[in-house]
């Protein structure tokens, strides 16, 4: 496969200041799409925040499959850090969240400890890809909305500081790729979590792998929700029993493939893994 070169400006500049940030926090809180934990994990932040404990969160568990999901868990258990699977919705993940944060900080508070030292409240920087539920988690922490949700990348642009409670603080941060895929199609499996703008990569490469690729776990729920009876075609029948059809009476096969993918990226099909 080829290289996919994906790095827009301003995500240089948020890694810049994720290294400026590191000498201020205490440890990394690091989300991943519980769809792609592999795919979906920054490799030049592992790098950059490497001297750093970590906490990894594996949001939407509630799209992912479950079996895979707990082998993830477990290899990244044994990878030495801790984890925590979330549905970024409806899970109270707070208290789980500084329980985590307890493990982390221990040998720091026993060192105070020893020392006569009150511990002063933690501090996280919480990093991670664009769209992979960053903001949502916050706000979860914090029961309000201060940082902005919405299902796009690139929506937060700068680092804030923001208390979760009298032990806690987090430093928010942009979402950020890196400058190189290592390969088409974890760039691919990043454009179907929604990582990607959907202009990141052509649509047909990204629709034609979603299909082909769900057709064997999710065959018989994908042809009943579209109301087709077969993958063959597959797109063009899918405009036809979605009623997209030009003027002219053509299928309208790009609306089509951005109609499944969208519907991929928003989880209308459960249990979906897209690293094994």
């Amino acid at each position: 496969m080829t290289q996919v070169q994906w790095f827009p400006g301003h995500m240089a500049k948020a890694i810049r200041l994720i290294e400026d940030s590191l000498k201020s926090v205490d440890f990394v809180i690091e989300c991943r799409d519980a769809r792609a934990p592999f795919s979906t994990r920054n490799p030049v932040l592992a790098k950059t925040v490497q001297s750093k404990k970590r906490l990894i969160i594996l949001t939407k568990k509630d799209l992912a499959n479950p079996q895979n999901l707990q082998m993830w868990i477990k290899k990244i258990e044994e990878e030495g850090h801790e984890v925590m699977a979330v549905d970024v919705l409806n899970d109270p993940i707070k208290k789980e969240l500084l329980d985590k944060t307890q493990i982390l900080m221990k040998d720091k508070h026993d060192r105070d400890r020893r020392r006569g030292i009150r511990s002063r409240a933690s501090r996280a920087l919480i990093v991670g890809v664009p769209n992979v539920g960053k903001s949502t988690v916050i706000n979860q922490l914090i029961n309000r909305r201060v940082a902005k949700v919405e299902n796009r990348p690139g929506v937060t642009q700068a680092l804030k500081l923001i208390k979760v409670d009298k032990t806690l603080e987090i430093i928010d941060t942009p979402g950020v790729l890196w400058p190189k895929f290592e390969t088409e199609e974890m760039g691919i499996k990043c454009a179907l979590v929604g990582s990607i703008k959907e202009t990141g990569f052509p649509l047909e490469l990204v629709s034609d792998f979603a299909v082909n690729y769900l057709k064997k776990s999710h065959g018989p729920i994908i042809l009943e929700n579209y109301r087709i009876d077969g993958f063959e075609n597959f797109f063009s029948k899918l405009a036809q029993s979605k009623g997209f059809l030009s003027s002219g009476g053509k299928e309208d096969i790009e609306k089509a493939r951005r109609t499944f993918v969208s519907d991929v990226q928003n989880g209308v099909f459960k249990e979906v893994s897209w690293d094994y």
